[in-house]
C-alpha cells in the first residue's frame, strides 16, 4: 500500500478525520472558556456553553449521504450553512467557521 492510499483512507469521513478535527478545536478554542467538542462518527460539533441562552453559539459538521452539511449557528439563529461534497473543502468550511466563532467570542463574552 503506498503512501497516497493510506492519505486518502485517513480522510474519508469525519470518524477518520477526529483527531484532525480535535487538534483545530485545541488550536483555536483553548483560551475560550465554556466551550466543548462532541465527536461521534457522522459529526462533529464545537459548541458555547452559555447559561442565558439555551440555543447558545456553536458549529457543526454532519456526513450525510450527499456529503456534509456544515452550520454555523451564531447563538440566536442559523447564521450560516454550506454543503460541501468533498470532506477536505468542507473541514476548511468548518475551520473557517471555527475562527468566525471564536472571534465572536472572545468579542461578546467579555
Amino acid at each position: 500500500m503506498e503512501l497516497e492510499d493510506i492519505t486518502r483512507m485517513i480522510n474519508t469521513n469525519i470518524k477518520n478525520s477526529s483527531i484532525r478535527i480535535e487538534n483545530l478545536f485545541k488550536s483555536i478554542f483553548s483560551n475560550i472558556p465554556n466551550t466543548s467538542i462532541h465527536l461521534d462518527d457522522n459529526s462533529a460539533i464545537i459548541r458555547h456553553s452559555d447559561t442565558l441562552n439555551i440555543d447558545s453559539a456553536s458549529i457543526e459538521i454532519i456526513e450525510k449521504d450527499y456529503g456534509y452539511k456544515i452550520s454555523y449557528w451564531d447563538g440566536y439563529s442559523l447564521a450560516e450553512e454550506e454543503i460541501q461534497k468533498d470532506l477536505n473543502k468542507s473541514l476548511k468550511v468548518f475551520k473557517r467557521y471555527a475562527k468566525k466563532l471564536a472571534k465572536n467570542l472572545l468579542r461578546f463574552s467579555q
